[in-house]
């Protein structure tokens, strides 16, 4: 701390009325790279501390979140209450391809609209940029990098390191300030909908140094990293989207493995967390973790030595809203610790929430005192970061060396080719042969995790197949292929000697992957080889002859895959399973869907977690 920072900071705060305090608690999503009238007034109107971005879409008062309003229909305004402008887009129409010099420009554009309020207060970018299918964005060539487990399952922590730093220098280029990342859940249950390949792994002793090498290398960068989901989501069996989940580990399994992972992140220097919408019983029998003073002040604040600033999760998921009307909710997490809330997709229902804190201060409901706190951590971090003196001025060349740079191009695809893992090849499948008839299934990626160019699109699987040979059939499916498409893939594969396929696993895609193609066609008798981004079963399968997971769904993931298939490359000896999958072989086959909490109860002794 300095005094000049302290200074600065107590002095925006003493000018700041209760409305612009209340609007840096928050942080909408801004979709796109096109400035609107209800993306300019969120930070005009409605005083947002910041934006989170999601770049592949359009901003638009249609997209429910996860098939959800948001709006509180009991909301009882305020006389002082006023909305703002609304976009109505059609949801469905995704955005543009943006290109890293282009979303600089535009985030100059913004930070330029809020330095320019009576506050003169920057905002803080915000993005999700984990590997695999939680990138935000991928457009124009962005690097990208395999997720957690796949970084773990190459064994290097100085490579750990070095990826976060450079992930941290290309975003920050761009105006980024802060990463929701890395995630600390520790995966022990291999059956987690949400959680997955985003986790470094089931062993809290390994992935302690790897959660640690990673907040070093975004903050060494100038980024904010964000250890989530606190206290631990990795032992659940339901994605805290749909429903509000009790993870029931008594104190001393908490202390040992979730804990004992977050504080890794806490001791590394994170400088912020971010909480889970889950309830921990050991901690708090009535609240989840986002609502819970017991967790956030005393736990985290208080036993764990946590200063930094705490982030919410995007407060309208189902765990939340099924139970809490939004408003409320935001009300709620602040008064308990939060202090910077995630709204995402709700965009009318923005006014809504920042009323709501307003008016739980004015009622007596929540202390000002709180609320000047968290703008206090808010803005005391914008300030070490520069913002107050950078923000709108970064210059788009200087993104351009970063991501176009060959060093870091090439680095980019040695961690790809590393994170390889051939999980088996029961029949000395691969390398595959040219002499051989190949039919090449492209289970097609959603569009939303596409950069919608010619580097990152829905066909790089067979553009790369094509590459080293022609004696190919083409054929994709939808991410869950239908009837019609696996009865296509049926009769296509008689013409075929070898049938080669993706098969990869995104927790958005609630009916599922291609793992029922795969066993229709081993039911019908075909040699099938899988490429996966899933090392669990739902990603594996137990049929396919021969499997390769690459971890990620990435463009230089999914390539380097197809040359090591053809023999061009072979899998790095030192790359290991960073999972103990041993546990998977008492789950009852046709398990594939997330099994309901009693269902697991009766299964204890499937992992070692008991939620």
């Amino acid at each position: 701390m300095t005094k000049e920072r302290d200074d600065f900071v107590s002095a925006k705060i003493a000018k700041m009325s209760l409305l612009e305090k209340c609007g840096q608690l928050l942080t909408f999503t801004w979709r796109g790279a096109i400035p609107t009238p209800s993306g300019i007034e969120q930070i005009t109107k409605l005083q947002a501390g910041g934006i989170c971005l999601e770049p592949y879409a359009l901003e638009t008062c249609k997209n429910l979140y996860w098939g959800r309003t948001q709006i509180d229909p009991n909301f009882e305004k305020p006389a002082d209450y006023f909305d703002i402008a609304h976009t109505y887009y059609d949801s469905r129409a995704f955005g543009v391809s943006v290109t890293p010099e282009e979303l600089t420009e535009a985030l100059n554009t913004l930070q330029n609209i809020a330095m320019s309020r009576d506050s003169g207060i920057p905002l803080h970018v915000t993005i999700d940029m984990e590997g695999d299918f939680k990138n935000d964005y991928s457009s124009g060539r962005v690097l990208q990098f395999p997720p957690p487990m796949g970084i773990t399952a190459i064994g290097d922590v100085d490579l750990a390191y070095k990826i976060a730093n450079l992930m941290a220098r290309q975003m920050a280029a761009m105006g980024v300030t802060q990463f929701y990342h890395p995630v600390c859940d520790v995966n022990i249950n291999p059956l987690n909908p949400e959680i997955g390949v985003r986790s470094f792994g089931d062993d809290v002793k390994v992935i302690s140094k790897f959660i640690d090498a990673t907040v070093r290398g975004y903050e060494d960068a100038g980024i904010t990293a964000t250890i989530k989901h606190f206290a631990g989501r990795g032992d659940s069996a339901t994605d805290a989207h749909d429903v509000l989940d009790v993870c029931r580990g008594d104190k001393k399994r908490m202390q040992e493995v979730e804990l004992a992972a977050f504080q890794a992140g806490v001791d590394a220097g994170a400088s912020a967390l971010m909480t889970a919408h889950t309830i921990f019983p050991a901690y708090d029998t009535e609240y989840p973790a986002t609502l819970s003073k017991k967790i956030l002040t005393d736990l985290l604040r208080g036993e764990m030595g946590f200063d930094g600033i705490i982030v919410s999760d995007a407060i309208g998921m189902a765990a939340i809203l099924k139970q809490w009307p939004l408003p409320q909710a935001c009300a709620m997490a602040v008064k308990a610790g939060v202090d910077h809330i995630l709204l995402k997709a709700d965009d009318e229902s923005r006014s809504q929430c920042l009323f709501g804190i307003k008016k739980a201060v004015e009622n007596g409901e929540l202390p000002e005192e709180r609320v000047d706190d968290a703008v206090r951590r808010l803005l005391n971090r914008k300030y070490d970061q520069g913002l107050f003196e950078k923000a709108g001025k970064m210059d788009p060349k200087d993104t351009t060396v970063v991501v176009r740079s060959k060093e870091n191009v090439d680095f980019s695809w040695e961690v790809a080719h590393k994170a390889l893992l051939v999980v088996r090849d029961d029949k000395n499948l691969i390398p595959l042969s040219k002499d051989k008839k190949i039919l090449v299934i492209e289970q097609c990626i959603p569009y939303e995790f596409l950069g919608k160019d010619m580097y990152s699109h829905a066909h790089m699987f067979a553009e790369q197949m094509t590459k080293h040979s022609s004696n190919l059939i083409l054929d994709d499916t939808a991410f869950y292929a239908d009837d019609d498409e696996i009865e296509e893939a049926l009769k296509l594969a008689k013409k075929a000697d070898l049938v080669v396929m993706t098969n990869y696993y995104a927790r958005i895609e609630k009916k599922g992957n291609n793992t029922r193609l795969v066993k229709a066609l081993k039911k019908a008798g075909h040699d099938v080889v899988v490429v996966t981004n899933f090392p669990y079963r739902k990603g594996t399968t137990t049929v396919a002859d021969a499997v390769v997971c690459n971890f990620s769904g990435t463009p230089d993931s999914i390539r380097v895959s197809a040359d090591l298939l053809f023999g061009k490359i072979k899998p790095y000896p030192t790359t290991k399973m960073p999972i103990d999958l041993s546990a998977e072989k008492d789950i009852p086959e046709d398990d594939t869907e997330p099994i309901s909490p009693k269902k697991k109860r009766k299964n204890v002794n499937v992992w070692q977690g008991k939620c």
